[in-house]
Protein backbone atom coordinates (compact mmCIF):
# COMPACT_ATOMS: atom_id res chain seq x y z
CA UNK A 1 0.00 0.00 0.00
CA UNK A 2 1.34 3.16 -0.83
CA UNK A 3 0.37 7.15 0.81
CA UNK A 4 0.69 9.78 -1.19
CA UNK A 5 1.74 12.49 1.30
CA UNK A 6 2.38 16.11 0.67
CA UNK A 7 6.34 17.39 0.60
CA UNK A 8 7.65 19.11 3.29
CA UNK A 9 7.29 22.25 1.73
CA UNK A 10 3.60 22.11 1.38
CA UNK A 11 3.01 20.84 4.75
CA UNK A 12 4.99 23.73 6.05
CA UNK A 13 2.57 25.89 4.38
CA UNK A 14 -0.53 24.24 5.50
CA UNK A 15 0.53 24.28 8.79
CA UNK A 16 1.88 28.26 8.52
CA UNK A 17 -1.70 29.11 6.65
CA UNK A 18 -3.66 27.74 9.59
CA UNK A 19 -1.97 29.25 12.45
CA UNK A 20 -2.41 32.34 10.39
CA UNK A 21 -6.14 31.73 10.28
CA UNK A 22 -6.08 30.89 14.26
CA UNK A 23 -4.39 34.05 14.36
CA UNK A 24 -6.38 36.28 12.98
CA UNK A 25 -9.30 35.01 14.07
CA UNK A 26 -7.65 36.02 17.61
CA UNK A 27 -6.99 39.22 16.99
CA UNK A 28 -10.84 39.64 15.89
CA UNK A 29 -12.32 38.34 19.40
CA UNK A 30 -9.38 41.01 20.76
CA UNK A 31 -11.62 43.57 19.58
CA UNK A 32 -14.56 42.21 21.41
CA UNK A 33 -12.37 41.90 24.72
CA UNK A 34 -14.30 43.63 27.77
CA UNK A 35 -13.95 47.04 28.81
CA UNK A 36 -12.85 47.85 32.54
CA UNK A 37 -12.48 51.74 33.95
CA UNK A 38 -8.95 53.16 34.40
CA UNK A 39 -7.00 52.58 37.51
CA UNK A 40 -7.41 55.16 39.65
CA UNK A 41 -4.10 54.06 42.07
CA UNK A 42 -1.94 56.59 40.95
CA UNK A 43 -2.19 60.07 38.80
CA UNK A 44 -0.36 59.31 35.64
CA UNK A 45 -0.18 62.56 34.28
CA UNK A 46 2.80 62.67 37.29
CA UNK A 47 4.60 60.35 35.29
CA UNK A 48 6.52 59.99 31.85
CA UNK A 49 4.36 58.40 29.71
CA UNK A 50 7.28 56.75 27.75
CA UNK A 51 6.26 53.32 29.02
CA UNK A 52 3.62 53.27 26.47
CA UNK A 53 5.92 53.58 23.31
CA UNK A 54 7.81 51.06 21.55
CA UNK A 55 11.64 50.32 22.07
CA UNK A 56 11.73 52.49 18.97
CA UNK A 57 9.81 54.97 19.86
CA UNK A 58 11.92 56.03 23.04
CA UNK A 59 10.42 52.90 25.37
CA UNK A 60 11.60 53.43 29.23
CA UNK A 61 11.06 51.27 31.45
CA UNK A 62 8.04 52.25 33.54
CA UNK A 63 8.52 53.67 37.39
CA UNK A 64 7.53 51.27 39.94
CA UNK A 65 4.18 53.48 40.89
CA UNK A 66 3.16 52.64 37.98
CA UNK A 67 4.09 49.20 37.48
CA UNK A 68 2.54 48.29 40.59
CA UNK A 69 -0.97 50.08 39.88
CA UNK A 70 -1.39 48.39 36.70
CA UNK A 71 -0.89 45.02 37.88
CA UNK A 72 -3.06 45.76 40.78
CA UNK A 73 -5.89 46.93 38.57
CA UNK A 74 -5.39 43.89 36.58
CA UNK A 75 -5.23 41.67 39.29
CA UNK A 76 -8.50 43.64 40.63
CA UNK A 77 -10.31 42.78 37.63
CA UNK A 78 -9.04 39.21 37.17
CA UNK A 79 -9.38 37.24 40.21
CA UNK A 80 -7.62 34.15 38.29
CA UNK A 81 -4.25 36.29 38.63
CA UNK A 82 -4.35 37.42 41.82
CA UNK A 83 -1.36 36.52 43.25
CA UNK A 84 2.03 37.36 42.11
CA UNK A 85 2.87 33.70 40.99
CA UNK A 86 -0.66 33.84 38.86
CA UNK A 87 0.56 37.00 37.13
CA UNK A 88 4.21 36.01 36.33
CA UNK A 89 3.42 32.84 35.00
CA UNK A 90 0.79 34.75 33.05
CA UNK A 91 4.07 37.05 31.37
CA UNK A 92 6.05 34.35 31.09
CA UNK A 93 8.21 34.64 34.16
CA UNK A 94 9.97 31.74 36.32
CA UNK A 95 8.40 33.40 39.68
CA UNK A 96 6.66 35.74 41.96
CA UNK A 97 9.82 37.08 42.76
CA UNK A 98 10.23 39.00 39.84
CA UNK A 99 6.90 40.50 40.01
CA UNK A 100 7.11 41.79 43.48
CA UNK A 101 10.89 43.59 42.34
CA UNK A 102 9.10 44.95 39.57
CA UNK A 103 6.67 46.60 41.68
CA UNK A 104 8.82 47.72 44.41
CA UNK A 105 11.53 49.48 42.08
CA UNK A 106 13.84 47.09 42.96
CA UNK A 107 14.25 45.75 39.16
CA UNK A 108 13.55 47.31 36.25
CA UNK A 109 10.33 45.49 33.98
CA UNK A 110 12.16 44.75 30.74
CA UNK A 111 10.70 45.61 27.31
CA UNK A 112 9.22 42.74 26.44
CA UNK A 113 7.58 41.47 29.84
CA UNK A 114 6.25 45.21 29.69
CA UNK A 115 4.61 45.09 25.97
CA UNK A 116 3.01 41.84 26.85
CA UNK A 117 1.61 43.10 29.50
CA UNK A 118 0.71 46.34 27.98
CA UNK A 119 -0.73 44.03 24.71
CA UNK A 120 -3.12 42.10 26.63
CA UNK A 121 -4.71 44.78 28.73
CA UNK A 122 -5.17 46.62 25.75
CA UNK A 123 -2.96 49.57 26.33
CA UNK A 124 -0.74 48.93 23.58
CA UNK A 125 -1.44 47.14 19.75
CA UNK A 126 -0.61 44.15 19.01
CA UNK A 127 2.22 43.92 16.63
CA UNK A 128 1.66 42.16 13.25
CA UNK A 129 4.90 41.05 11.28
CA UNK A 130 5.10 40.96 7.93
CA UNK A 131 6.60 38.04 6.00
CA UNK A 132 9.05 39.17 3.59
CA UNK A 133 9.38 35.81 1.60
CA UNK A 134 9.28 32.09 2.68
CA UNK A 135 13.13 30.88 2.71
CA UNK A 136 12.40 26.61 3.87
Amino acid sequence: MKIDLPGIADQQALVFTAATEAAIEQLRQNLAAPRVPPQQEVDESQYPRTHLLREAEGWHAPHPDIVGAYFRHFQHHFPEYNTDRKLAQLLGLSGDRRVREFKQGERKVPYGVWRHFLVITGRAPQDVLPVLAYMA
